[in-house]
């Protein structure tokens, strides 16, 4: 049963390849819609502050969408990592050393798009006081994530402090 329990870690490898697909596409569409938005500015040929600032948002948008595929792919090769082949050589920036560094991760892509997709809304406003509710809401699911983060990252009182691990050369 034990062998039959650490065999089936290969079945990450099916999170590995969703996430794979996930980020080609992403990156695909990502670079189609900068592809669309860069041709939508040149077909509009309109020089005006408003419409600087919705280019603006167009490419931060567009960039965070890539970001996503980007994360996407980190995750990928940090799943990997983790429950296949810890002995992937991975640069320092990109290796992943447990599956909370994965969370972490995923939890931080959310606070952006939420940002992002806020300072879509103040761009299109148009004066409806209902913006305070949805910034409202956005800073409170920011606050509670940014709690949870902290949170984690105190010491517990009943678990003891693990030693760092000596790093083998290979590492």
């Amino acid at each position: 049963m034990q062998r039959f329990l650490l065999s089936s870690r290969y079945l990450v490898i099916l999170a590995v390849i969703a996430s794979l697909v996930g980020s080609a596409t992403i990156l695909i569409y990502g670079i189609v819609l900068a592809i669309h938005l860069i041709g939508e500015i040149f077909r509009a040929q309109e020089l005006t502050v408003e419409a600087s600032k919705v280019v603006s948002l167009g490419f931060i948008e567009v960039i965070d969408f890539l970001f996503l595929g980007i994360v996407f792919y980190i995750i990928a090769l940090g799943l990997y990592h983790l429950f296949i082949d810890g002995s992937m050589r991975l640069p320092n920036w990109l290796r992943v050393e447990d599956f909370e560094e994965l969370k972490v991760i995923l939890v931080s892509v959310v606070i952006v798009i939420l940002a992002i997709n806020f300072a879509g809304a103040v761009v299109d406003w148009d004066g409806n006081p209902a913006i305070l509710n949805l910034g409202l809401a956005i800073a409170a699911v920011i606050a509670g994530i940014s709690v949870v983060l902290y949170v984690r990252k105190l010491p517990h009182p009943n678990h003891r402090q693990e030693e760092p691990r000596e790093r083998i050369h290979g590492e």
